[in-house]
């Protein structure tokens, strides 16, 4: 076609276009013309499309201001995405596109969203802001879209277009509220958008929701649920979307400006599936919205940062991820920004410090080491700027406190930072001083951080010097963190050989805080491995000692004195510091003799730890160890004195009082001289002044140990000296000492001198034995000594007299005490060998007589100490003391039992003289004693020995007494403990068999539990023929078959005592006396220790174990005991291994087991024998060539696992409960650790016998069971919890535990009846769905369903008690459901649910439906059925997929529970059909709806009936889209605008919520739409139940006014109006009437109102249409024939509908109505009389005067809008009414007088109106109203009485202006000035200036 021809065509258009002057002309122009025109201009030449342009211009003038015309949007669609995208005509079609949805069809607009989105995705920037302009309108005017169409929109396949509309929504979201343009430019930009992306979002600010504030959050709603759509965005979408989703809700999430979108935000993503954190593309996209910049492919202009609000939500992405740890540029620039950016807040700093210190801890640790530098400039200047003041808040201190922290981890991963120099150190150190108490935690954690970079390393030579300077300053900070920190330091930062640091943790020891005093000690104490290792260095003794020496040179030097205020300092000068640094020298010194002797000695770890207990030497081992480390000083120049220097500096400083330091150093003191060298007991001689001034002091010790040196010290001297020529010393010197010390003994008691006494007694009794000892080495008589040996003698004959005095009442028991330690000393040595009298006889009856009377335990003991040591002295003297001490044994109460012990240490130290180690550990000279009293004196006194057993064996072990048979058990284990190996005791040892074996059946358990040990400790000692004696008796004694095998017993004594007790027990006689040891609760006897010994050498057939366990069981609580802790074996071990080693098979399972009795004598014995035999040494000697064997107890267990498994199985069956307990605790113990593959096997018979324990009867016995089923529950979690790394084996192993153990814990535990097995198993299920993972996915039906039944099964007693009594406590129903269904939420139970939930499987999804529908249809118990409901919800939240296909069937179910009482359980039903709704088929929705107005009609209370409203709620809330999908039928419109009006208001609340977000999409009103609303209410209109009829009154009215409002807003073409407002009159107006037939009944006038409203409403309908024209006068005559009867508020209901009829139409009812209402006014002078005449009394006429008062003032305002307008009423009526409404003007009440003076006003409005036409003289007399008017002006009560007189006095004067020739005008004229008068002086100035004005203007014109 040529250009002329086209020009022509368009011609033609243009004057075709130019025709059309209607909506219809014009649409069907465009739908044929504008798109071929479109098309056209790409093609066409220049000329012509300049005249297409033209044309098009005048398209556009035609369509403003024509709405209703609309254009053709699909093909404009399809012209648009089918085109070139760069073509001419492309702009012009995106414009017509835009404006096309504005007024497009819904379904027109539903399809243009996914060829937007791909618009949108496809063309280049410059179509944007259309193309989004388009997509967002279309948006906005569409249908919320259902979940079809959203799967429709295929995001899976069609990936660009959920780019695109995420890309959108995201700027969307970011897109703020209008904000002014700034001057001369564009407005602010948002937040996380570029002006390009912005403009593009508003198209250049024309967008509407630019400028509206209510389009843009309608238009964030519709977007932000379309982007949280599960249908639009299923699970399967690939990642990168999820990820860019997950964003842009967040987004959403933080709009600052609507809550709602803000809600709803959250709520998406919360739903949404995890995302993941290590995506590459999510952390780079945060970064983009964090920093500003481009974001994933958006690349339109440079994005400033997103808000503070946002940036807080994306840290919670940033601190979870490593990935973005990763990217130094981006994490740097983003924690810069967080912390020094512009408009940051307290939170976003805190959460940018946060995100650093994960970003050290993560990031790579060479982008550490090169931004170091920076972080830490980060870190020191938010210190700077934010510096701690009185006022800081918490927030302050919380971003300080985590800078410190990230300095110190800074410094861990940069170790250099640390290393390099000690600032960084000092400066978090000097924190601690400066900062608030709660930062100084975070500094210390940023310390303890950075000591990681100290450990393991070499430290540069400066650090070595300057830290523990540092570090010792720091000690004396008065903040105690720093103290502790510095203590860290210095013992993990340097090796334990520093002595610096080592120093540090000695004056920690003083510090005043118990924490940092043990963590001192702690850096103090040598670990006993580290002594046996050599590799790890101790200090050496030559460094430690010079070391603590020169730290103590002045204190040594006497220019420092160690005194009591120093305590408060941490230096030498402090008691503790200085003690603390002689422990550790003499720790070091111990430590360092056992490391001299480790290749020789083998130990156990526990023997060692003597080490740092810092106790006096008792063992050998100690002793040998000290002994070997003082004799190693030697080697070193001086060491030795300086040890001595340092123990002696306390001696020295005369000014130290304090007891504990003096008592140690004396102690280090006595072991030096003792163990050490004799070189240094010479060197000590010279200070001998120094101890001897000790023992004034009042601590006993100080005077024990003084005494001790003095005798050690001249016992060295005099032994060198003897046989010198120079004595002068010994017969001068200290003749003088120890007669001045002996005249101090002797002197007279005083309390000033008790100490001072003490002291020299003991002193004279420790140098008396220490010379006696000299002399007795050198066996020497030296004449020249003769003063000397005098002194002696004196002193001997002084302590005589000192005992013999000691009885009497006068003397003190500590000097009693302190003669008897003396003498003991002295008769210890036979006096008799250097000359001296026998006074040994007499010294022992002193001491006989002073043991008599124990009221003194500390007099007494060293009586029997003295005994004993008189023996050793002089053998024929213990006789005596056997014979005394027997005498007294019967005597002894059972609370005396500590006397067996006592007195049993006294004869082992008789008999066994120096062999005895009580005896050897008293020593303290350093000579051995056979070198000072000879070989012969130091063997045992065979004839005591002899003497006592035959004691025991004859007479006390057949007493009758039991304290004599205690006392023959105890002496002699005491006996043979204490004096180990006496040959003396061979001859003995097969009677004291015999007696001991009768000793295990007393009835004393104590004596068995002796006995039993005196018996292992026999069968040692013996040969290889008396063990199998031993053993044969032994065995026969319990009723073993001895065998032919077996020889007889060799001892005569034996064999009887066999035969008695063979005799014994064939009577059945019990050999225990049962009642003494207790019963268990069925009655069975408890058995003792020994018997349990017996039963497991027994079971496992060779009797001669039991000697062998016998000495293994050597540590009872007994032996731990003070008195018995002697009573050690150390060989017996070693020798019984052998012959156990080939019973362990038999033997483990029984002694595993045993080793948990509850006897703790059992228990502690069989532990004893376990752990000896899991010794080493065992292990070693045990094994034969080839065998194997377990190295620890564990791997025992699990080498006999299977026997160990049935015999704790087994016994937790048995009759007696301490085998059932003794199996749980073996059991639990062996679970412990146990590989899983091994307990699977018995995984449901633990289980079934340890809840059998569970509820036993026994409470001891239930205790283990809890604790058995606790660590089978703590393994099978570890166990069933996934790991980290797959692991095939691990996860079979897993399922295989869960099969086993969950259906046994839902079947058996949980629905057991025992309460405590039913709490446990509940708290074990809840633990496994927390900690499973995957491997409960095959067990969450069951899983689910008994945790739902749970709920109601264990809800607490309480609830169910106030269930049938909650109103006698004044709680309400309703406040106890609350409370009930608020625990279900919070339980962990529904916690538990919702984790499980997590695992569901298509596949357990359809086991777990059925289980759901049995409890909703049969559950018992609210909080079970509360929780059903609550797990439907969460699974349409979380598996919104699973749900879809048994959604219909869940609904179903839930349907038939809606009527149920609880009225909080209806709701959480209507709650959960809610969220499935939206996956309902059409048919299943509308049986929904049907099946709720069926609920809602049927007679049913009014809260059931209320769930249909909380049904449709919900319905509305959650997919309002379903139910505008059906438009009519039951439940949908109609039904849901009809509940609105009910007369419940809580049932009326919940339908108008769901009717508020129905109507969104109803659009606009129609006939048909009219019609459906109007169904119900028809229908009910004249229902036989009353409220049911005002419900629909009500509803017809609204539906009235809502018609109005279409009619008046002019939205809707008149047509349409018209037609709708037809349609309500035809369809309401008879049925109304018909209504209102018949009689008064309650709520009648809510009909009565709708008729009028209704008729007012169709007035102009009615008036057309002949049918109806009746209905006008019917509708009055009902008025009037309802306002004549009823009661008064009735009426008055009535007129008021009149008014309204009367206002909204112009019909002349004043003929009708003006008598019935003129009555209705004339009754207020009867309702006046009567209320004069009324009792005042009356409380009826009282109370209905203000109703007939109302009602006369309705009816007045009623007369008012009936006087008619068009004609006159004549003058009859007018009078009549101005009579009657001047004379109420003068005496009503004051709404009375209001209102006639009203209607006076109007009446004289309308006579004047009828003047003007008739021309004749006025009607009504005004003087009497002016009178009226008077009378109201002076009203001084009510304001509103002077306005409305001065209204009617304003019409009064403008009819006398207008009518000045009326005859009465004049007489008017002055009345109204008088009225006129006294409204000028009205109070009110709005009144008086009224006033005015009319004086002004009024009066100029009156006559």
């Amino acid at each position: 076609m040529t250009d002329s021809a086209d020009i022509e065509l368009v011609e033609n258009l243009r004057l075709r276009f130019a025709l059309a002057q209607s909506d219809e002309q014009l649409q069907k122009l465009l739908a044929g013309l504008l798109v071929p025109l479109l098309d056209k201009l790409d093609i066409a030449s220049a000329t012509v499309r300049t005249k297409i342009i033209a044309l098009l211009g005048q398209i556009n003038k035609k369509l403003k201001g024509r709405p209703d015309v609309t254009l053709p949007t699909e093909s404009l669609l399809a012209s648009t995405f089918t085109k070139e995208a760069s073509g001419f005509s492309q702009g012009f079609r995106l414009m017509y596109l835009s404006m096309a949805m504005h007024n497009s069809s819904e379904t027109q607009l539903v399809a243009a969203i996914p060829l937007l989105l791909d618009g949108i995705h496809l063309r280049p920037n410059s179509q944007q802001p259309l193309l989004i302009t388009s997509l967002l309108t279309a948006m906005l005017n569409g249908p919320e879209l259902t979940e079809r169409q959203l799967q429709e929109f295929d995001f899976i396949k069609n990936t660009h277009r959920a780019t695109a509309l995420i890309n959108v929504a995201r700027d969307l979201f970011l897109f703020n509220a209008v904000q002014p343009k700034k001057e001369g430019g564009q407005g602010p930009v948002s937040a996380g958008l570029s002006l390009e992306r912005q403009s593009a979002l508003n198209n250049s600010g024309k967008a509407p929701w630019t400028s509206d504030k209510a389009i843009l959050e309608q238009i964030k709603q519709r977007m932000v649920q379309l982007i949280g759509s599960g249908a639009a965005f299923p699970t399967e979408i690939p990642e990168p979307i999820h990820e860019q989703r997950a964003l842009a809700l967040v987004c959403a999430s933080c709009d600052p400006y609507f809550q709602k979108v803000s809600d709803r935000g959250k709520d998406a993503l919360k739903r949404m599936r995890p995302i993941d954190y290590e995506s590459e593309t999510l952390v780079s996209s945060i970064f983009a919205m964090f920093l500003g910049g481009t974001i994933a492919s958006d690349a339109v202009g440079v994005r400033s940062p997103v808000n503070a609000t946002t940036k807080l939500k994306l840290f919670s992405y940033l601190n979870k991820s490593v990935k973005a740890t990763a990217s130094f540029q981006q994490w740097i620039r983003v924690v810069s920004d967080s912390l020094f950016g512009s408009g940051v807040t307290v939170k976003l700093r805190q959460q940018g410090m946060s995100f650093m210190l994960w970003a050290i801890e993560k990031a790579p640790s060479s982008q550490v080491d090169q931004s170091s530098p920076l972080l830490l400039q980060l870190i020191q200047r938010t210190l700077s700027e934010h510096t701690p003041t009185g006022t800081s808040s918490l927030s302050e201190d919380q971003l300080r406190g985590s800078a410190y922290l990230a300095y110190g981890i800074l410094a861990k991963r940069v170790p250099s930072l640390a290393l390099d120099n000690l600032e960084h150190l000092q400066a978090l150190f000097g924190a601690f001083v400066n900062e608030t108490v709660g930062v100084r935690s975070s500094i210390q954690e940023g310390l303890l951080a950075m000591l990681s970079a100290y450990k393991d390393v070499q430290l540069s030579q400066q650090l070595q010097n300057l830290l523990p300077a540092l570090l010792q300053s720091q000690l004396k900070s008065p903040v105690y963190q720093a103290r502790y920190c510095a203590l860290r330091y210095a013992i993990s930062a340097f090796p334990f050989a520093d002595m610096e640091a080592r120093w540090l943790c000695i004056l920690g020891v003083a510090d005043a805080k118990h924490e940092i005093q043990q963590l001192a000690r702690s850096g103090l104490a040598i670990k006993p491995s580290a002594v046996l290792e050599r590799s790890c260095k101790l200090p050496t003794l030559d460094v430690a000692i010079s070391f603590v020496h020169n730290k103590a040179q002045h204190i040594i030097a006497g220019s420092q004195a160690l005194v009591p205020e120093a305590r408060t300092a941490a230096n030498i000068a402090n008691p503790i510091v200085f003690c603390s640094a002689l422990d550790f020298c003499r720790s070091l010194l111990l430590a360092t003799g056992i490391r001299k002797q480790s290749d020789s000695l083998v130990v156990e770890l526990t023997d060692l730890e003597f080490i740092n207990k810092h106790e006096a030497l008792l063992s050998e081992l100690q002793r040998q160890s000290m002994q070997i480390a003082l004799s190693s000083l030697d080697t070193h120049d001086n060491l030795s004195s300086l040890w001595l220097d340092l123990v002696g500096a306390v001696l020295w400083d005369t000014c130290t009082d304090d007891a504990t330091t003096v008592s140690k150093a004396l102690m280090y003191l006595v072991e030096a001289l003792s163990l050490g060298p004799q070189a240094l007991s010479h060197v000590f001689f010279d200070n001998q002044q120094l101890l001897l001034s000790r023992l004034d002091t009042h601590n006993y010790k100080v005077q024990l140990y003084a005494a001790q040196a003095l005798s050690i010290v001249y016992y060295a001297k005099l032994l060198a000296e003897l046989g010198s020529l120079d004595l002068t010393f010994w017969n001068e010197q200290l003749v003088q000492q120890l007669h001045d010390l002996l005249a101090t003994a002797t002197a007279p008691i005083t309390p000033k001198t008790l100490d001072k006494q003490q002291g020299a007694i003991v002193a004279l009794g420790y140098i008396s034995h220490g010379l006696v000892a000299a002399f007795l080495t050198k066996k020497s008589s030296n004449l020249e000594l003769a003063k000397l040996k005098q002194a002696v003698t004196d002193i001997y004959a002084a302590l005589l007299r000192g005992l013999q005095a000691a009885n009497e009442p006068a003397v003190h028991p500590d000097i009693a005490s302190a003669w008897c330690t003396a003498a003991s000393e002295v008769y210890r040595l036979d006096s008799l060998a250097i000359g001296h009298l026998d006074t040994a006889e007499q010294a022992m009856a002193a001491a006989v007589k002073l043991a008599t009377d124990p009221s003194a335990p500390k007099v007494y003991e060293e009586a029997l100490r003295l005994m004993s040591d008189i023996a050793v002295g002089r053998a024929d003297m213990a006789g005596n003391m056997i014979e005394f001490l027997y005498s007294t044994a019967g005597s002894t109460t059972s609370k005396q039992l500590d006397k067996h012990f006592k007195s049993g240490e006294a004869l082992a130290r008789a008999l066994g003289c120096f062999r005895c180690t009580l005896v050897r550990a008293d020593w303290v000279l350093p000579n051995e004693p056979a070198q000072v009293v000879g070989k012969q004196a130091v063997d045992a006194n065979q004839a005591a020995v002899d003497q006592l057993f035959t004691k025991i064996t004859t007479e006390m072990a057949k007493s009758t007494k039991i304290q004599e048979r205690q006392a023959a058990a105890i002496w002699t284990l005491t006996v043979v403990q204490s004096c180990p190996g006496l040959e003396a005791l061979s001859p003995w040892l097969s009677k004291l068999h015999t007696s001991l074996s009768m000793l295990l059946s007393d009835r004393s358990e104590l004596t068995q539990e002796v006995a039993s040990r005196a018996l292992g400790l026999l069968y040692n000692m013996g040969d290889a023929s008396l063990k199998e004696d031993m053993v044969f008796s032994l065995i026969s004694l319990f009723g073993g078959n001895a065998g032919s095998s077996r020889r007889a017993a060799a001892d005569g004594g034996s064999a009887d005592v066999q035969q008695a007790l063979r005799r014994q027990i064939q009577s059945d006689e019990p050999l225990l006396e049962q009642e003494s040891l207790g019963q268990t609760p069925d009655g069975h006897a408890v058995n003792t220790t020994y018997k349990s010994i017996l039963s497991l050498a027994s079971d496992m057939q060779n009797p001669s174990l039991v000697y062998q366990f016998m000495q293994l069981a050597t540590h009872t609580a007994m032996w731990n005991s003070r008195c018995g802790a002697a009573y050690g074996m150390a060989n017996i071990i070693e020798q019984a291994r052998g012959a156990i080693q080939p019973y362990m098979k038999s033997m483990v399972p029984k002694l595993y087991r045993y080793t948990f009795d509850p006897s703790p004598q059992t228990q502690a014995a069989m532990k004893s024998i376990w752990s000896a035999l899991l010794g080493p040494s065992f292990q070693r000697s045990a094994l034969t060539e080839g065998e194997t064997m377990p190295t620890s107890g564990a791997s025992v267990v699990e080498q006999y696992w299977d026997a160990i498994m049935e015999e704790c199985l087994e016994s937790m069956g048995q009759r007696e409960w301490k085998v059932r307990e003794s199996g749980c605790n073996a059991l639990a113990s062996a679970i412990l650790g146990a590989d899983p593959e091994l307990v699977v096997p018995y995984l449901d018979r633990i289980w079934q016998m340890s809840f059998r324990a569970l509820d036993d009867i026994k409470s001891s016995v239930r205790e283990a069971g809890l604790n058995m089923c606790q660590s089978m529950a703590n393994a099978t979690v570890t166990w069933c919890t996934p790991s980290s790394a797959e692991s095939k084996s691990h996860d079979q192993q897993a399922q295989a535990i869960m099969a086993s153990v969950v259906p046994f814990l839902v079947d058996k535990g949980v629905g057991s009846d025992a309460e405590d097995v039913r709490t446990f198993s509940m708290g074990l299920l809840l633990k496994l769905c927390r900690t499973s993972g995957r491997y409960l996915s095959s067990f969450v039906p069951v899983i689910i369903e008994r945790l739902i039944e749970s709920l109601s099964d264990m809800e607490s007693q309480t609830a169910n008690y106030l269930t049938f009594h909650a109103e006698g406590h004044g709680i309400s129903q309703e406040q106890l459901e609350s409370i009930r269904l608020s625990a279900v939420k919070s339980s962990p139970i529904m916690q538990g649910i919702e984790m499980v939930l997590e695992y569901l499987t298509p596949k357990s999804m359809e086991d777990l439906v059925p289980k759901l529908q049995n409890i909703i249809r049969h559950g018992l118990g609210l909080p079970a059925r509360a929780g059903c409901a609550r797990t439907v919800v969460v699974l349409c939240v979380k598996k919104v997929e699973l749900v879809r296909p048994f959604a219909s069937t869940l609904v179903k179910a839930i349907s038939g529970s809606l009527t149920e009482s609880s009225a909080f359980q209806r709701q959480a039903w209507a709650t959960a059909i809610g969220y499935m709704a939206s996956m309902l088929s059409p048919k299943m929705f509308g049986n929904l709806l049907k099946h709720l107005e069926k609920i809602y009609f049927d007679k049913y209370s009014d809260d059931v009936r209320g769930v249909s409203g909380q049904v449709l709620e919900q319905l509305a809330q959650r997919c309002p889209e379903r139910l505008r999908e059906v438009t009519t039928g039951p439940g949908t419109v109609s039904f849901v605008y009809f509940g609105r009006w009910d007369a419940s208001k809580i049932i009326g609340v919940a339908f108008e919520n769901a009717w508020h977000e129905y109507i969104i999409g109803l659009g606009k009103l129609t006939s048909d739409g009219l019609l459906e609303m109007l169904r119900l209410p028809l229908a009910h209109i004249a229902d036989d139940s009353w409220p049911c009829r005002i419900q629909s009154a009500k509803a017809i009215s609204d539906i009235a006014n809502m018609v109005d409002r279409e009619a008046r807003s002019g939205d809707s073409s008149s047509q349409t109006c018209s037609a709708i407002i037809r349609t309500l009159a035809d369809t309401t107006l008879l049925e109304l009437i018909s209504a209102l037939h018949g009689r008064l009944w309650p709520g009648k006038e809510h009909v009565l109102g709708a008729l009028v409203k209704v008729y007012v409403v169709c007035a102009d309908a009615v008036a057309d249409n002949e049918e109806l024209s009746p209905t006008t006068d019917a509708v009055c005559g009902i008025l009037l024939k309802e306002l004549k009867h009823g009661e008064v508020s009735y009426r008055r209901e009535v007129l008021k509908h009149y008014c309204t009829l009367a206002k909204g139409t112009n019909l002349d009812m004043f003929n009708q109505m003006s008598g019935a209402l003129l009555q209705q006014i004339e009754q207020y002078g009867s309702i006046a009389s009567n209320s004069d005449a009324m009792d005042v009394d009356d409380d009826e006429h009282a109370l209905k005067r203000p109703q007939q008062l109302m009602l006369v003032a309705a009816a007045i305002e009623a007369m008012q809008l009936t006087l008619p307008s068009g004609r006159y009423l004549g003058d009859s009526g007018t009078k009549q009414l101005a009579s009657v409404l001047q004379g109420i003007a003068l005496t009503g009440v004051w709404n009375i007088r209001v209102a006639s003076l009203e209607c006076l006003t109007a009446l004289v409005g309308h006579c004047a109106r009828e003047l003007e036409h008739t021309r004749f003289e006025f009607a009504v007399d005004i003087a009497p109203i002016l009178e009226a008017v008077k009378a109201c002006a002076t009203d001084d009560k009510y304001v509103s009485v002077r306005t409305a007189a001065l209204d009617t006095l304003e019409a009064v004067l403008c009819v006398v202006s207008k009518y000045p020739e009326d005859s009465r005008a004049k007489c008017w004229c002055e009345g109204a000035k008088c009225a006129l008068n006294l409204f000028l002086k009205d109070p009110v100035p709005s009144i008086s200036d009224r006033a005015k004005g009319i004086l002004d203007v009024s009066f100029e014109t009156l006559p």
